[in-house]
């Protein structure tokens, strides 16, 4: 029984007793006045009469006290009685679907106001006309002059400064057939930058390009470019080094206002995974080379080497060193940004070192190359194996919008 039954029953018995009282007085009243009208009181009914009212006051007495008393235990019972389980339970089943319910309702309103910011941003971006002509035509000219550069190699021997003629620096040179891939392959990246912008149909590709790297994109593009303009047009030698090492300085410098950021975002559309997240990394690690080698090769202008000896010592120390800067770097990247494409970039070029002049396995200065390329894929594999899907820039939906809401 609840509480509101027991309650209910309990005023039914209160009411039944006064109205049980209320006869008696009136039977008790209505007598009197008959035997007073009939005939006169005798000492016998004023006695009788007397008793009667005693009983009445008694009566009402007891009456009182048996209400008091069941008010009493009716109220003790109903405090004992405790509401049942299943109550309790579909309490409580209510109350975890009400938070769910609020917590959804939350969510939704970060998504809907996440999905309204990116479109009125997409509004705003797509009538910046200059910006647009500005990063398509970078794209046009990274890819012709890279292209340029590739066959000049191939008809006059000039590949960046990598051509240049000290045998120490020519032991520290990548193999050019897979320089050739490598800029093959950014080459393509520019190709799918290019469509991308040009058909309009990735919005966060869009959005990153015109609002994330706004013009400092464009600008590495075309500073990129530069580097093999420079190359084509000039002999290598110490003045053409040292322009190209202030431009890759340039490049690393203006890269440094966005790579972080890029890293840092979740959940890259397709498009914007391939051209825009990995494209970065490997311009990045590509570039980072270009520079060491650079510094490398003014370093060794500036070094007498007479002796036999002395040359080999040198050429191993130069040779360990800038391929352990880049490697140092690949894990402090992998360490701090998760980013493999880095990393897998760096052991590429390591390798391309390491199989330009020879590829045996009894030299040192080999066997070490070896080594740093197998560190770096082993740093792959494990933060592939730790971060998941999260070291392409992925979460779940209801992780990343749980955060938003904190």
């Amino acid at each position: 029984m609840s509480q509101d039954e027991v309650e209910l029953q309990a005023q039914d018995l209160i009411n039944q007793v006064n109205e049980e009282i209320k006869l008696k007085e009136e039977k008790i009243a209505s007598t009197n006045t008959n035997n007073s009208l009939s005939k006169a009181p005798t000492k016998n009914d004023l006695n009788k009469e007397i008793d009667s009212n005693k009983l009445s006051k008694q009566n009402t007495v007891i009456n009182k006290r048996r209400q008091s008393s069941f008010k009493s235990v009716c109220s003790s019972e109903l405090e004992s009685l405790d509401p049942p389980q299943d109550i309790i339970e579909e309490e409580k089943i209510s109350n975890s679907e009400k938070k769910e319910e609020e917590n959804e309702n939350k969510r939704n309103m970060v998504r809907s106001s996440i999905g309204s910011d990116s479109s009125l941003e997409n509004l705003t971006i797509i009538h910046d006309f200059n910006l647009k002509l500005f990063t398509l035509i970078s794209c046009i000219f990274c890819i012709s002059t890279s292209t340029l550069s590739i066959i000049g190699s191939l008809l006059f021997d000039r590949l960046l400064t990598f051509n240049y003629g000290s045998n120490v620096v020519e032991e520290i040179t990548m193999n050019h057939t897979m320089i050739y891939i490598l800029l093959g392959l950014i080459s393509i990246f520019n190709m799918g930058i290019l469509s991308m912008i040009s058909i309009n149909n990735d919005r966060m590709l869009t959005k990153l390009i015109y609002s994330e790297l706004n013009w400092f994109f464009a600008t590495t593009q075309f500073a990129f470019a530069s580097l093999f303009l420079i190359t084509l047009l000039w002999e290598t030698d110490l003045w053409t080094i040292n322009v190209c090492l202030s431009i890759s300085m340039l490049i690393i410098l203006i890269l440094a206002f966005y790579y972080t950021e890029i890293k840092r975002k979740k959940n890259f559309s397709a498009g914007a995974l391939i051209f825009i997240f990995i494209y970065i990394s490997i311009l990045f690690s590509f570039i980072t080379y270009v520079t060491i080698y650079n510094i490398s090769c003014i370093l060794l202008e500036n070094i007498e080497l007479q002796e036999p000896n002395v040359q080999s010592t040198i050429r191993f120390i130069i040779k360990i060193g800038v391929n352990g800067v880049q490697t140092i770097l690949s894990f402090v990247v992998l360490t701090y940004l998760k980013d493999i494409f880095f990393a897998l970039t760096s052991g590429y070029i390591v390798c391309a070192v390491f199989i330009h002049e020879n590829f045996s396995l009894k030299e040192s200065e080999n066997i070490t190359l070896f080594i740093m390329v197998i560190t770096i894929l082993l740093g792959v594999l494990l933060t592939l194996c730790r971060y998941g899907k999260k070291v392409f820039g992925y979460e779940d939906n209801e992780f990343a919008a749980s955060k938003d809401l904190k």
